[in-house]
């Protein structure tokens, strides 16, 4: 796996909901190319008992805003709100990675096509490893030092490496984005590979931490196989109460293997 797939790796984990009180919540994000504005695909997050231990999460990935469902990521926090449990699913490609919770330990596992085998690894022991969503809980516990300038970094989990690599994030300006005052966060591979490549930017609420705007390299592939650059909207306006039927409704939401 290349440096600048593992930064795609990281882009996933850079949606989640605000700190907010124990409910069911969802929302959406419209990723456009940044080069023509074109709509590229449209993600729809459905989050049930918010902040809780039992917290859980189901991303669709739909061809467009009301069209089928093409890929699929389940998340389940349980006390280690850093390193969730997921699981996702491409049906266009085959493609399956994660991290499961054994009784030995956690394992990382990925399979990159319909043809491939799978392969897995056992996440050391201890070890303070960052993975998917958990990335949105690594920077409210380092807020204060972000808000401050200082530049974090911090192991997150690659699946596709069956290891993790070490990323920084640091706070690089402030905006209005859609109409509320934000913090502008960067996000890119520590060490030498940092130098060449494109850095991600991530927009959140400083009210409360809520992401609007994502831009950069994404975890989504296009025909080719390579990973998707975008801008990625999160319209507050959309965000609304979920019920827990609409959550099972859409675990179970069958995927396509292609757009229309």
């Amino acid at each position: 796996m290349n440096a600048a797939a593992a930064l795609a790796v990281a882009a996933a984990a850079l949606v989640a909901p605000s700190p907010a009180a124990a409910a069911d919540i969802a929302f959406n994000g419209y990723a456009r190319s940044r080069d023509d504005g074109r709509l590229l695909y449209v993600e729809s997050h459905h989050v049930r008992d918010v902040g809780t231990v039992g917290e859980a999460r189901v991303v669709l990935y739909r061809c467009s805003a009301d069209g089928p469902a093409f890929a699929r990521k389940e998340l389940a926090y349980g006390a280690s709100r850093e390193q969730p449990e997921f699981r996702l699913t491409d049906a266009r490609s085959g493609h399956v990675e994660g991290l499961r919770r054994t009784p030995a330990g956690p394992r990382v596992f990925v399979k990159e096509d319909a043809r491939s085998p799978q392969r897995e690894a056992a996440v050391p022991a201890g070890a303070a490893i960052v993975s998917d969503a958990g990335f949105d809980e690594f920077v409210r516990r380092h807020w204060q030092e972000l808000e401050a300038g200082k530049t974090v970094r911090f192991p997150f989990l690659v699946p596709s490496r069956l290891d993790s690599l070490i990323f920084k994030v640091r706070k690089h300006h402030e905006a209005t984005v859609e109409g509320a005052a934000a913090s502008v966060i960067r996000l890119n591979l520590s060490g030498v590979f940092g130098w060449f490549l494109p850095y991600i930017e991530v927009s959140y609420r400083k009210a409360d931490r809520v992401l609007l705007r994502y831009e950069g390299l994404t975890n989504i592939r296009d025909a080719k196989g390579a990973n998707m650059v975008a801008v990625i909207r999160f319209p507050p306006a959309e965000r609304r109460e979920s019920a827990a039927a609409e959550f099972t409704r859409l675990r179970a939401e069958p995927l396509v293997a292609r757009c229309p």
